[in-house]
């Protein structure tokens, strides 16, 4: 296939993509998988700072199919950005892959923009990574018996949330040493005894 008609073909395909008819989009995407995997990823990662929230969607999503190759692209691109859409976006995408290929550990480079986003106090970072470790089962956990303790409120609290999905005896004990516990927030405490009583 000549350069033009390789061009002319993705291009159709992509628009295909971006079709808001499922059968189409989904058909579209599973060739530009197959046919133009290096492009179509290359393309779907630039799409993560996109503003058109459509657009990021459809991107994510198709990230999400990707597995381990999406996961070592998306690293080193939240790792150079200050942009938080990119950085939101990359968490979801992360998600996606996780929860498409039953993940629950990840690589040490994978773990470190875990940490990084665990230090960010924007509301959109932290709600996203929480959702993350809620997905990465014993590993996940472990970090949220953490954080859930954390100064930052909101980091807290959904900690709190994503661990009462999870509950189990360690959880159970971990709940009861919090609400004993003076340095923790009443609003913590609240949450959990909310939790017990349902």
């Amino acid at each position: 296939m000549t350069n033009s008609l390789y061009l002319d073909k993705y291009i159709e395909l992509y628009k295909d993509f971006l079709h808001p008819n499922p059968n189409i989009n989904s058909k579209a995407l599973l060739i530009l998988r197959k046919d133009f995997e290096v492009k179509f990823m290359d393309n779907l990662l630039a799409n993560l700072k996109e503003k058109d929230l459509i657009i990021r969607r459809k991107s994510i999503l198709a990230l999400g199919s990707f597995g381990n190759k999406t996961l070592k692209s998306i690293v080193p691109i939240y790792m150079t950005t200050s942009n938080k859409i990119v950085k939101v976006s990359c968490l979801k995408t992360m998600i996606k892959v996780v929860v498409n290929f039953n993940l629950i550990e990840l690589t040490q480079e994978e773990m470190s923009v875990i940490d990084l986003a665990l230090k960010d106090d924007s509301p959109e970072i932290i709600l996203t990574v929480i959702s993350l470790l809620r997905q990465l089962g014993t590993n996940g956990r472990n970090i949220l018996m953490k954080t859930c303790r954390d100064k930052n409120l909101l980091r807290a609290k959904a900690s709190i949330s994503a661990l009462l999905e999870m509950r189990d005896q360690t959880i159970e004990d971990l709940f009861g040493e919090l609400l004993n516990d003076k340095s923790i927030d009443p609003m913590i405490k609240e949450d959990i005894s909310i939790a017990k009583m349902s």
